[in-house]
């Protein structure tokens, strides 16, 4: 750290001889004459020495501390924005390791979806199976009853038009004689029964 001071206090110095030369050099010249004033110029190189080594002593501390602490800060902040960089990769992992997981997750649910879509489709057409089934036998059960029923009123209108056959067949075959036999055998019959 020394070594830099000097030799920016050796720079320093070297430009300020530079320019005070020049300096001396301008004013000869304005005068008219080519020659160096080696006193004057031999004081304004000590002057500036002087006033450089006042500056030198006097912003020497501040000047060191000054870069010293900005140093310290800008490592500082090196050091901040390192650990940020590592909790910003380290949060970036996370992340793209949970999205991976949640990209699981949503084909998980996805299939989880499908499948039971699958089985509530299989319960329906069963369901509906079932339904088909159920009015099949409840049409076979109606029309077994309407051909039972049918059955039933053609042997009664079979039954009738036989007893009608029959009373017209025995109108026509009886006689007065037949009758009165009938209706005394009813009479027998129905006193018998009381």
């Amino acid at each position: 750290m020394k070594k830099e001071v000097y030799s920016h206090l050796i720079l320093g110095i070297g430009l300020g001889v530079g320019l005070t030369s020049g300096l001396a050099w301008a004013a000869g010249g304005q005068a008219g004459a080519h020659e160096l004033n080696w006193m004057d110029f031999t004081l304004r190189v000590i002057n500036t020495g002087i006033v450089a080594a006042v500056l030198y002593k006097l912003l020497k501390k501040p000047t060191v501390t000054f870069f010293k602490s900005r140093q310290e800060n800008i490592q500082k902040l090196l050091e901040e924005m390192e650990q940020k960089r590592e909790e910003a990769e380290r949060k970036c992992a996370e992340y793209k390791a949970k999205l991976a997981l949640l990209d699981k997750e949503a084909e998980k649910i996805l299939q989880e979806y499908i499948a039971q879509g699958e089985r509530e489709k299989a319960k329906i057409i069963e369901a509906a199976e079932r339904q088909a089934n159920y009015i099949k036998q409840q049409a076979r059960l109606a029309i077994q009853q309407e051909v039972k029923a049918a059955k039933d009123e053609l042997r009664e209108e079979v039954a009738e038009l036989t007893v009608k056959a029959a009373e017209d067949i025995l109108r026509q075959r009886m006689d007065m004689g037949d009758q009165e036999r009938l209706v005394e055998e009813f009479l027998v019959k129905v006193v018998e029964a009381k």
